[in-house]
């Protein structure tokens, strides 16, 4: 017998004092909740509430909606552009993207400049060669940091394997088999924020949650892990491409 989709009804609301038009979406939920992005505003209420009750919601909330929606104009307008002249955040510093022509692809960082080198610089291939650089310098660090502080834990035997993958919000993850996935983009973070992902993954060979005697053991690794923690949600955006 197959399962019945849930029932949804969708409209847009234009409300005055907020930045965007309103997409209202009802559905069987109990309750309303207004999400906020960059390029839209989603108010999610419950299939028979009245229109009324969701504009007053609305206008109860204008001042916070119109807040967050700056925030994500602000932090969309930051995301990393692989265009020369463009500005890229690497290792915590603030560097200028240069685009050269040269017989070899590959990418060199400088104080001031981190140039993409290759015989094409159409957009596409710009992303190729950036893209295998950051992967290759991942395979070259993250592999071993991970196993040498599982073998320090004492859970190398629960590691059964590290691997890439460039997800659309996690920078890690670890499966209750013991395999460790790290978001190759983590390279463009400085190495102390690398080495706290490192020990995020690998103790959860030790605890498969977020409890307690799990952030005892992240701490025992790495004492600032709050501060990597507040780095990365400060400026995570600005890794993405």
């Amino acid at each position: 017998m197959l399962k019945q989709q849930p029932q949804t009804d969708e409209e847009t609301l234009t409300v005055a004092g907020l930045p965007l038009p309103c997409q209202l979406v009802r559905s069987r939920r109990k309750s309303l909740a207004v999400h906020v992005r960059h390029d839209r505003i989603e108010v999610r209420a419950p299939l028979r509430i009245a229109r009324r009750e969701i504009l007053q919601f609305l206008s109860r909330h204008q001042a916070w909606v119109c807040r967050k929606h700056q925030e994500k104009v602000q932090r969309a307008a930051e995301h990393l552009s692989l265009v020369d002249g463009s500005e890229i955040l690497y290792k915590a510093r603030s560097l200028t993207v240069r685009l050269q022509k040269a017989s070899r692809s590959g990418v060199a960082v400088s104080d001031r400049e981190l140039t993409i080198h290759g015989p094409d610089l159409a957009p596409d291939k710009v992303v190729a060669i950036f893209k295998g650089w950051l992967q290759a310098q991942a395979k070259a660090w993250l592999p071993a940091r991970t196993r040498a502080l599982a073998e320090h834990l004492g859970v190398g035997t629960k590691l059964t394997d590290v691997v890439f993958r460039k997800t659309k919000s996690k920078w890690g993850h670890c499966t209750a088999q013991g395999r460790i996935q790290y978001n190759w983009l983590i390279m463009l973070a400085p190495d102390g924020v690398i080495d706290y992902m490192i020990c995020h993954e690998v103790c959860h060979l030790l605890h498969m949650n977020h409890s307690p005697a799990y952030w005892q053991a992240v701490a025992g690794v790495c004492p600032d892990y709050k501060r990597y923690v507040g780095w990365l949600k400060r400026h995570e955006h600005r890794l993405w491409f």
